[in-house]
């Protein structure tokens, strides 16, 4: 990768503009979860907003690191060391692993961590009572984790490359965990989702069953847009090919976009719970959520969130 310089300079630089818009989005949905969490989850249920904000303001934390650290790595390889020996792309290959980018991918494999957790989490709601349908996930999620930190540390080391080098050998299996995971738990989200959807779409009527268990109920629970960028940057990243920088910045930001989109859709009530989706095949919740949806606010609290929400 390194002789192709115009290539792998583009790459980061459309990258980084990449990530710096969804950064945008990634605060606009921030706020809206706060504001939402702190409007529609009463006393009741303080854990379970405490938590959500608390999850929320850690992803944030995380992806403003990470962020930051490519800015000002950007601002010191086109700007403040331009004029080195073989210039911009030498001191992207001597630099890499100065502590700061470090840092970046450290704050950035954590969001993946506690992202990776929430869809464990999610996959548990809609899978909890087949107990030994989580057991794969479980141990997929927790190699994942481990080959995060190792490939986190190696990147780190002297003359460690993330996109090059030992790290590699690192790198392409934790990606590989990461992406396999994200494959199943968005199969068997959807899966739930679409088992159900006859059922809501009988009681409801095909309009309020949507929110529940339409596209976009699928796209969201399920992650499935961060699952099909992984996907794409594997394959760059196993290639060696300049592009992988670009979806590397890309991918690393959904890491703490899809769960915020998740945490979003619960604050606004349109999210499934743990104990919505036990009390679905007793019909009970279906005629809360017919309430809910007919404009019923005395029950849009238990119906949005339940007390076992967490």
């Amino acid at each position: 990768m390194g002789n192709q310089v115009f290539p792998l300079e583009r790459s980061w630089y459309i990258g980084n503009t990449f990530f710096a818009i969804l950064y945008g989005l990634q605060i606009s949905m921030y706020f809206q979860s706060v504001y939402y969490l702190n409007l529609n989850i009463g006393k009741e249920n303080h854990k379970s907003k405490a938590f959500y904000i608390a999850y929320s303001t850690a992803l944030m934390i995380l992806i403003t690191i990470a962020l930051a650290a490519n800015l000002f790595f950007g601002q010191a390889m086109w700007i403040e060391h331009r004029d080195v020996d073989g210039g911009p792309v030498a001191y992207f290959a001597g630099n890499i692993a100065a502590w700061y980018n470090t840092f970046g991918t450290a704050a950035d494999v954590t969001a993946n961590v506690l992202g990776d957790g929430l869809m464990l989490y999610r996959c548990f709601i809609f899978w909890g009572h087949v107990k030994v349908a989580m057991v794969l996930p479980v141990l997929i999620y927790l190699a994942s984790v481990a080959m995060g930190i190792t490939t986190t540390i190696q990147s780190g080391l002297p003359n460690g490359n993330f996109f090059q080098g030992t790290t590699v050998n690192f790198g392409i299996p934790w990606l590989v965990l990461t992406i396999v995971f994200n494959i199943l738990v968005t199969a068997m989200i959807a899966v739930r989702l679409l088992s159900v959807h006859k059922k809501m779409e009988t009681v409801l009527g095909t309009e309020v069953s949507k929110r529940y268990t339409g596209l976009l109920a699928i796209l969201v629970e399920s992650a499935l847009p961060f699952t099909v960028l992984g996907i794409c940057y594997l394959a760059l990243y196993i290639k060696d090919l300049p592009e992988a920088l670009a979806f590397a910045d890309i991918w690393g930001c959904f890491v703490s976009l899809s769960p915020q989109a998740i945490i979003l859709r619960v604050a606004m009530g349109g999210g499934w719970t743990k104990d919505a989706f036990n009390r679905l095949s007793t019909g009970v919740e279906l005629s809360v959520i017919d309430q809910n949806a007919n404009g019923d606010d005395s029950q849009r609290s238990k119906a949005s969130h339940p007390s076992s929400h967490i």
